[in-house]
């Protein structure tokens, strides 16, 4: 073979050669950048709400949520007597929040209520006791905590089935305090009655003084069917006509 041939071939040789090496340190190289990329991604896990109902910028969740752990089976779960997925309007400075909680005292030895504002801060957080009977509750602010003019504010009531205050039920919700215009202002001081200012409240969409309002009537007249129609009007107007005939049984307890 003439020498020309063997130098053709020996320097194809090299050139194959080196574009497998470079194919080589180029597969070794980018590897590990795969890795690093994937590994700087959110996993699945990271992205899972907790359990305990206290995370910024959640939606409303009337209904029941988290583990229901030790507590009892129900027909109707824990709800909170709010329209769904809306931040509802009040003007008292120191609200009452209502919830139908189907489970005795006997059942559920721990509750919480927590009031955080936009931002996911603490604004309130109380531990209570429920009243000795399933039904419709309620929790007020106290004159301490009063909520701010036009300002959003989410809020939790926890119930715990245990005494390590494990896998909670809660439900959570969003209010707002908003200015009374005017003539409302006006109305309201003319009311003569509960009555009345129930209905200007419900007029003007201003949902937790209106429910406040009516459930403040009711108390005062547990027999009185006019009542019990308007409260179940009032329900059905945001889906929870089922729990017309639930029982009124008061105030939670605070722990001190």
């Amino acid at each position: 073979m003439k020498l020309k041939n063997i130098q053709k071939i020996f320097s194809l040789f090299q050139s194959k050669f080196a574009i497998a090496l470079l194919l080589a340190l180029f597969s070794c190289t980018s590897y590990p950048l795969t890795l690093i990329a994937k590994s700087q991604q959110p996993t699945s896990s990271s992205n899972q709400p907790p359990q305990d109902g206290s995370s910024r910028g959640r939606p409303t969740q009337r209904g029941g949520a988290g583990s229901r752990g030790n507590c009892p089976s129900v027909e109707v779960p824990i709800v909170a007597l709010i329209p769904e997925k809306t931040v509802s309007s009040v003007v008292e400075a120191n609200p009452t929040f209502w919830v139908f909680v189907p489970y005795q005292l006997k059942d559920v030895p721990n509750g919480e209520f927590v009031l955080q504002d936009e931002t996911n801060n603490d604004i309130y957080r109380a531990s209570f006791t429920l009243p000795d009977i399933p039904g419709i509750v309620s929790f007020s602010l106290p004159s301490a905590v009063p909520l701010e003019v036009n300002k959003r504010y989410q809020w939790y009531f926890k119930v715990y089935c245990n005494q390590q205050k494990f896998d909670s039920v809660f439900v959570r919700g969003w209010i707002q305090r908003i200015a009374l215009k005017s003539d409302l202002e006006r109305q309201l001081k003319t009311a003569t009655t509960i009555r009345d200012r129930f209905q200007l409240y419900t007029q003007n969409g201003i949902w937790y003084s209106a429910i406040t309002e009516l459930t403040k009537l009711r108390l005062a007249e547990p027999k009185n069917a006019t009542l019990d129609n308007e409260w179940a009007s009032l329900l059905k107007n945001i889906d929870l006509e089922n729990l017309s005939q639930k029982p009124l049984v008061g105030e939670v307890k605070i722990k001190q």
